[in-house]
């Protein structure tokens, strides 16, 4: 999702001309993942107005292949109202699902499977927030089997993930602490 150059610009930027801003760094994209990017189901309301993108698996069911289990995958695109209208007549939460949509329908995520759209839902959370739900069948096949990762890989992922998320933990304690100071 961070590799989307639009995605990004239209979660970053708040005002309606996100799309003609400048491409976010690679500093700024990474800090889009675990605040508007989330695979927790929980946004924190920090009087900010944001746009999130929560990611979630459910509805696990037996596949033929039994190494795994089909699920849905579902993408809550939540947006401020104030957020919502884009230049040109575009809404935010229906541009990021077009973003989405145009990423991962029948595509195929090694270990998830490959993603059917099977539909999508406004979504009402309060007088201030408001979006859409895209869901997609994820589907196993044989081919997961065989792409599954070699355990060597799997480390390699785990040890750059943690370093990746230590870096971001040590920042935050030094931005929290700044915030202090001041």
């Amino acid at each position: 999702m961070l590799k989307n150059k639009n995605l990004c610009k239209i979660l970053y930027y708040t005002d309606r001309d996100a799309l003609d801003r400048p491409a976010l760094t690679e500093e700024q994209k990474l800090g889009l993942f675990g605040k508007q990017i989330k695979i927790v189901p929980k946004v924190y309301v920090d009087g900010s107005v944001l746009a999130y993108v929560i990611i979630s698996m459910d509805n696990f069911t037996p596949s033929a292949n039994p190494e795994f289990r089909d699920n849905i995958v579902t993408f809550d695109i939540v947006c401020h109202y104030d957020q919502w209208q884009l230049k040109d007549f575009q809404l935010r939460p229906y541009r990021i699902a077009a973003e989405l949509d145009s990423m991962f329908n029948n595509q195929h995520l090694t270990g998830i499977g490959e993603l059917h759209f099977i539909g999508a839902s406004q979504i009402i959370l309060t007088d201030e927030f408001a979006g859409l739900t895209l869901m997609y069948q994820a589907v196993h096949g044989g081919e997961d089997k065989k792409s599954t990762p070699n355990p060597a890989d799997e480390k390699k992922f785990v040890e750059d993930f943690n370093e990746l998320y230590d870096q971001k933990k040590r920042e935050h304690v030094v931005n929290s602490s700044d915030d202090i100071d001041e």
